[in-house]
């Protein structure tokens, strides 16, 4: 597939647009653009700011695909684009969405079938008996350590157990799996747990 055709990345786009939200003055811009569009002058004597940095806003807030542009010689108008700040809320507005949004990209649909079906919410209830299964879950699980060059082993089982409260086992299938290393109770990244985490 090529790169043009592959599809957009959903995490990616939610970052960026949450991103363009999170500063006093955008948000202040946002509310004056939700009825009418603006231009860059009405803006700024509305905001009270520079032109110049009005236009660095403008740039953060179009990057974040929350405008709609209009222009009407020698002026550009902006408005809010409603829809996708709509989306954007509803993306993060259910515990279901939100697992969906943590998994990876990588992650199929089937996968995300039995990560449905192991976890409740960021907790793992059991771990499968199937092969394949496991391996799933046991992936994912590798996604959700905070990333480190090693792990001593107190600290990894600390990590495991906000998830599972078998830690043991969690980290012996790792090791058997090929996913870790462990040498005098230090945890490292095996290849196949690089490879899991594009490291």
């Amino acid at each position: 597939m090529s790169e043009a055709a592959a599809e957009p990345d959903p995490m990616s786009a939610l970052v960026r647009l949450f991103k363009g939200l999170a500063d006093p003055t955008r948000l202040r811009m946002i509310a004056a653009m939700v009825d009418r569009p603006r231009c860059g002058q009405d803006l700024a004597a509305e905001v009270g700011l520079s032109p110049a940095t009005v236009s660095h806003h403008i740039r953060v807030l179009s990057d974040a695909g929350l405008l709609r542009e209009t222009r009407q010689a020698p002026y550009t108008f902006y408005q809010l684009d409603l829809e996708q700040l709509q989306g954007a809320v509803k993306a993060v507005s259910s515990p279901k969405r939100v697992r969906e949004l943590a998994t990876t990209p990588a992650v199929d649909q089937d996968q995300r079938a039995v990560l449905r079906a192991f976890f409740d919410g960021p907790r793992l209830v059991a771990l499968p008996a199937q092969r394949r299964k496991k391996e799933i879950v046991l992936e994912e699980l590798l996604r959700r350590l905070p990333r480190r060059r090693e792990y001593r082993e107190p600290e990894l089982n600390r990590f495991i157990e906000v998830v599972h409260p078998d830690y043991c086992t969690i980290r012996r299938e790792w090791i058997v799996g090929g996913y870790m290393e462990r040498e005098d109770g230090v945890y490292k990244l095996a290849p196949r747990g690089r490879a899991v985490l594009g490291a």
